[in-house]
């Protein structure tokens, strides 16, 4: 997928016009235009701009991942599949896995430790 059609969504998701947008960011409404028709590209400044209003990395705007936020190479695969599923939940399934988590941290806390 490329930018424009990620701009395009993004633009969706969010629920606001490209006017909208284009004030936001302080860039002529044509230019925004540009870039959700595929005729022009944003320089590297703007493309930050763009990534730090909509909260994802630009190598997800440049369809180099499909993830809209990385997950830090440190982790697990286990613990960077749990970060993805989280993120992709609306905030009140977050809440309540904030809760089960720390609900079955709280049973392991209190089971004994068995000697190996």
């Amino acid at each position: 997928m490329d930018f424009s059609i990620r701009l395009e969504n993004l633009i969706e998701e969010r629920n606001i016009t490209q006017k909208q947008l284009s004030m936001e960011l302080h860039i002529a409404p044509t230019t925004l235009n540009g870039y959700v028709n595929s005729y022009r590209e944003p320089d590297f400044r703007t493309l930050i701009r763009i990534a730090h209003y909509f909260d994802v990395s630009t190598d997800y705007l440049l369809g180099l991942c499909n993830e809209k936020k990385p997950v830090p190479s440190s982790l697990s695969p286990v613990e960077g599949t749990l970060i993805h599923l989280f993120r992709d939940l609306p905030p009140d399934r977050q809440e309540l896995l904030i809760e089960q988590a720390k609900f079955y941290h709280g049973l392991n806390a209190k089971t004994p430790k068995k000697n190996s």
